[in-house]
């Protein structure tokens, strides 16, 4: 990874952790459980496991390098990847129809969609 890259990502999934868990917080004690209550909910946890994630991307690119330094972008978009998951096991769970096989699917998809990602980067690059 770049050598500033580390600590903007840091700064990243600081601000996303926090603003995702005090969300969830608030949203859990003090809202009714509405519509908006419910997507407000979805967007705060898939912002937590974003910022929590990030760090733990960073360090498996920094200590299994591919060979070129890896973007931060590259990074923080596998967070994304990371909370939308989350978010959308709670979003399953919710409607009790998360099974192990349900849950699965949407991790292969996300997987697929980041290797057909990674791939294209790899050509694009001179």
């Amino acid at each position: 990874m770049l050598p500033g890259a580390f600590r903007r990502l840091w700064i990243a999934a600081i601000a996303l952790a926090f603003i995702g868990a005090v969300g969830m917080a608030l949203l859990v004690f003090m809202a009714y459980p509405v519509l908006w209550a419910r997507w407000g909910f979805f967007l705060c946890l898939t912002a937590f496991a974003t910022g929590v994630s990030l760090p733990f991307l960073a360090y498996l690119h920094n200590r299994f390098p591919a060979g070129a330094p890896t973007h931060e972008r590259t990074v923080l978009r596998e967070g994304v990847w990371v909370g939308l998951y989350f978010g959308i096991l709670a979003w399953l769970q919710l409607g009790r129809i998360l099974t192990p096989l349900s849950g699965l699917i949407p991790a292969l998809g996300l997987i697929a969609l980041e290797t057909f990602l990674l791939i294209g980067e790899k050509h694009r690059k001179p």
